[in-house]
Formats: structure tokens, sequence, C-alpha cells
């Protein structure tokens, strides 16, 4: 696999740590590249909501034959989630004609040929596509399995992962090893008010990344904005990026659940000021 450059590494990690237009900058300081370097763009471009240049990202990428060993390497983890994003951008610019055809070029080009029927699917139905992407709302769940009273005895009962005692109790009976475990079962199981109220509780111990996804979910179904974007800032704190290349976490974009707070643009934007860098 052809690797990327030691000072490319580093123009990510300024911007994963807030310093983005620092990082940006020392891409010219580096040959080549260019398909990696575009797929960082993409993902700035989406959280400024410039979706023109975004999608050009997205095609520099696609269509790019430069360092194709590493572009091979990232190609199936990643062209899903673009794709998606591909077709985000298509809405806003109302490009449908355009889009479809571009997509329909490069599919008879490309050996994976079921990659692209997805995003052409999306495209072929305009207004269904639309509601989708752009009107999805998360689902109020009310009376669940698990009450507040029993996430609250869970949380006290959390038996960390090196502890003794983990090996003595018998499977069925083992407590959650920690409390993002307890809120992934309250958001599972529990009614959205239930897991709000845990959630609240539990914010300072909580460690992953998807805990605040999902808390900001139930935030925007109880119709809460404040609380969904500040659990959104927690995300952002706690994101684990999986590969080098990624600069901030698109699947807050990919997920349209979350739209009635990533349609603001400013908010969107502060959110890449935030230091965001931890390595899985």
């Amino acid at each position: 696999m052809t690797a990327i450059p030691h000072k490319l590494h580093e123009a990510f990690e300024k911007i994963r740590l807030g310093k983005v237009e620092e990082g940006t900058r020392m891409f010219d300081r580096v040959e080549g590249c260019d398909a990696i370097k575009s797929v960082a763009l993409a993902e700035l471009s989406y959280f400024r909501h410039d979706w023109k240049n975004g999608m050009s990202f997205v095609r520099d990428y696609l269509e790019s034959e430069e360092d194709w060993e590493t572009i091979r390497y990232i190609i199936n983890y990643y062209n899903k989630s673009l794709l998606t994003l591909f077709v985000l951008c298509t809405c806003h610019l109302d490009s449908w004609k355009e889009s479809r055809d571009y997509l329909q070029q490069l599919k008879k080009q490309d050996n994976d040929y079921g990659l692209y029927d997805q995003a052409i699917s999306l495209i072929s139905d305009p207004e269904n596509t639309k509601r989708r992407l752009l009107e999805s709302r998360p689902e109020l769940k009310e009376e669940r399995k698990i009450d507040l009273e029993n996430l609250e005895l869970m949380a006290k009962g959390v038996i960390p992962e090196h502890s003794s005692r983990r090996r003595k109790t018998p499977w069925r009976q083992r407590q959650p090893r920690s409390f993002d475990d307890v809120i992934r079962i309250a958001y599972s199981k529990a009614s959205t008010e239930d897991h709000i109220a845990i959630y609240e509780r539990l914010i300072d111990r909580l460690e992953k990344d998807k805990s605040h996804h999902e808390a900001a979910k139930s935030y925007i179904a109880a119709g809460k904005m404040s609380g969904a974007k500040e659990a959104i800032r927690q995300y952002m704190r706690c994101w684990k990026f999986e590969e080098p290349f990624q600069v901030a976490p698109i699947v807050l974009f990919t997920d349209h659940e979350l739209w009635a707070v990533m349609s603001d643009r400013r908010f969107t934007e502060s959110l890449l000021t935030i230091p965001h860098h931890r390595e899985s």
C-alpha cells in the first residue's frame, strides 16, 4: 500500500485538533496524494454546508487515478458514505439529472457494479429522497422494557472490565461493564425520557462517541434541540477516527435522523473547532 507522507499525517492531526486552516495550508507542502486530500476537504465542506465543493471533492476522489493502491485500501470502507453524501449534496444543489448521469457513467467504468446502484436509485426519486434525507426524525419511544429505576441500579452495579469480580459472576447475571453499556441498554430498551434522564446523570462518565450520538437522537425525538447539540459536541470530543485521512465524523451527516440539528450551518461549523483526535 502506498504510504501517506508524514507531513500529511501532521496536517490531518492539526485539523482534528481544531486547527483547520493551519492543517489545510499544510496540504500545499505535500506533493501528490490528491485523492486522499480530497476526502478530507470533502468532510470539511459538509460541516461548512458547502455542498458545491463537497460534491466536487467527492468527484475528484472517485475519478482519481493517483495513489491507486492507497485508494483501493480505503475504497470499500469509505465509498458508501461518500456516495450517501453525494446524494445529500444533490438534494441541496437540486442537480438530479446531472448527478444521475454522472454516477451511471462512473458505474460503467468501475468493476464494482453494485457500488453505485443505491445512490442512483435515490437520485432517481427526488421527492422521496428529499423527505428521507431532510425530514427524517428519530422515533419517540414511550413505555419500554426497562425503567429509570432499573437503569440507576445498573449504573450503581457497574463492574469494570478488569475487576476480578467479573470472572466470578455467571454470565447471565453480569452487570454492565461500563457506564456506556448502561446508556446502550437505555437507548435500546428504555423510553426516550428515561434514556435522556440516565444519560444526563452519567454524561461525565461516558467514553464512547456512540453514547452521545444516540443521546442526540433521543433529544431530537423529544424536541430538545439544545440538548441534542450539546450531545453532538460531546460526541466530537470522544470521536475516534479509524483511518488517518479522516478529519471529521461524517456519520453525523450520513445519519439522517440528526439532520434536525445538523441543518444548522453555524452549529456544524463550530464543531470543527472542537478537538476531536482520538485514534481507535
